[in-house]
């Protein structure tokens, strides 16, 4: 660099720089082509000059990316110095400075949550929310570094924005998931790094924040958490051992025979093969045949039965309708025995013939039925799939509630009312497949107890409010893993 630009820059001196520049135009563009390079900017920003450094961001702004030969950027610097106003204003200049990546991955807002800086840490995260995502060149989140330093306020921070943040990667839960679990080069999950450098305040509020945490997780050296933190002895593991066992688990699990997986497969794949338009068309085919089907349940064919009254030309008028509507005729005329029971007349139940309404109750349920699980099978690609499918699910109910009352048998109605029960319970049925299927009740038990094993370990009360909801977590992670699938 000119040694005239670097004086300029070094007090501040922006009317000397407009000189220089008179006189060489060329003067920053000779610096711009050096890959890696101190600029002015840098010098401005090692020195607090903002003037300065907000003229130069105007004129160059490609210096606000450039390296220096030690490995920083401007906004680098002015984190490491503690140039406070001048981040600020860099920040507001070109938010996306602060995911600029230096030597060894490291970003100005890894060095923010490192140097325990809070005031500067809600700031960053605040303007650019994808900054919690970098990692490292040794794979370390702002969550890894915070603990290494031992900058636990810094840390609570974080944890507490994970738990506010609205991002997500596909489904409702796989950010935090992500983040809360993440492992460096080592292996180091947040419990491990806590465990190692027994930061206790570190480990009671992971236990007691994340649901999600894989709490018997193991790093390189085959340890868990609890074992780390009860300082158990390393002998006897076997690094090679547990890296070949699981492999040996992934090898397993692509040669075993594909059942039910398979069946998810095929429907991706069927899903993915429909453009937008097509499943557009088919949800309003699709709605239109539910509203036919629920219309048909409230105003069955032919009507229902009316309130008998003492009105001579109402008795003759329902006398009439009751003998000459078609759907009233016995098709055999040689048995008068009915198939579900004697008709009864009650006022509000269908005059349907009963043989006719079990062919139409049965018609009826199997489009219905067909209807909402086509509607449900296209539903499923969009990730609001859950709130979607509660208003449909709801109707069902409703549907066999109406049929349960326009049964022209106590029989028919009782069908009706198993119906109706039977999806009132759906809902409990399908979280208990779920956490049957997804992981296995025994593996749930079993990680309940490890982590009140690590809650134990560090004084904690056995009922946390982490542990009074822990139990909902596989049901939840089955549930939106299952109809709210990645992107």
């Amino acid at each position: 660099m000119d040694p005239r630009l670097r004086e300029a820059a070094e007090t501040g001196n922006i009317d000397a720089f407009h000189d220089l520049i008179e006189d060489d135009p060329d003067i920053l563009e000779r610096v711009d082509q050096i890959a890696f390079v101190q600029t002015p900017l840098h010098v401005a920003a090692n020195r607090g000059h903002i003037s300065f450094a907000m003229e130069m961001m105007n004129l160059k702004p490609s210096f606000a990316k450039k390296l220096n030969p030690r490995g920083f950027s401007p906004m680098h610097l002015a984190v490491i110095t503690g140039q406070n106003r001048l981040v600020l204003r860099l920040l507001k200049a070109n938010k996306d400075l602060v995911c600029v990546k230096g030597w060894g991955g490291l970003t100005p807002f890894h060095y923010v949550v490192t140097t325990g800086n809070c005031r500067l840490l809600v700031d960053f995260l605040e303007a650019s929310p994808e900054c919690i995502e970098d990692v490292t060149v040794r794979d370390e989140t702002a969550f890894h570094l915070a603990l290494k330093e031992n900058q636990i306020e810094a840390f609570n921070i974080l944890i507490g924005w994970l738990q506010r943040t609205r991002r997500t990667h596909g489904s409702v839960f796989s950010f935090e998931k992500k983040m809360a679990n993440w492992e460096d080069d080592d292996g180091n999950t947040l419990l491990h790094i806590a465990a190692k450098k027994k930061q206790r305040d570190a480990l009671k509020l992971l236990l007691d924040s994340q649901l999600w945490l894989h709490v018997k997780a193991k790093d390189s050296e085959g340890l868990t958490a609890l074992q780390i933190l009860n300082d158990a002895s390393r002998r006897g593991v076997n690094r090679n051992r547990n890296a070949s066992e699981e492999v040996d688990t992934k090898i397993k699990q692509l040669t075993d025979k594909v059942i039910f997986e398979r069946i998810r497969v095929v429907g991706d794949r069927t899903r993915h093969s429909m453009s937008v338009d097509m499943i557009n068309t088919m949800l309003v085919i699709m709605a239109l045949v539910i509203t036919a089907i629920y219309t048909s349940s409230l105003s069955p064919p032919g009507g229902v039965w009316q309130e008998n009254g003492s009105d001579d030309n109402t008795s003759k008028s329902n006398t009439i309708s009751h003998v000459n509507h078609l759907s009233n005729k016995k098709f055999v005329n040689t048995s008068d025995i009915w198939i579900f029971g004697d008709k009864s007349e009650r006022a509000g139940t269908t005059i349907m013939n009963q043989k006719i309404y079990g062919v139409f109750w049965f018609l009826n349920l199997a489009t219905f039925g067909f209807t909402d699980l086509v509607t449900v099978f296209l539903l499923s690609s969009f990730h609001l799939f859950l709130i979607l499918a509660i208003p449909l699910y709801m109707l069902i109910i409703s549907y066999f509630c109406s049929m349960t009352i326009l049964a022209p048998t106590i029989p028919w109605a009782y069908v009706n009312l198993f119906f109706m029960v039977l999806f009132g319970f759906f809902p409990f049925l399908l979280f208990f497949s779920l956490l049957v299927f997804s992981k296995s009740i025994r593996q749930t038990i079993d990680e309940i107890r490890y982590r009140n094993r690590m809650r134990e370990a560090l004084g904690m009360k056995f009922l946390g409010p982490g542990t009074l909801v822990f139990c909902s977590q596989y049901i939840l992670d089955g549930i939106f893993g299952l109809w709210m699938p990645s992107a």
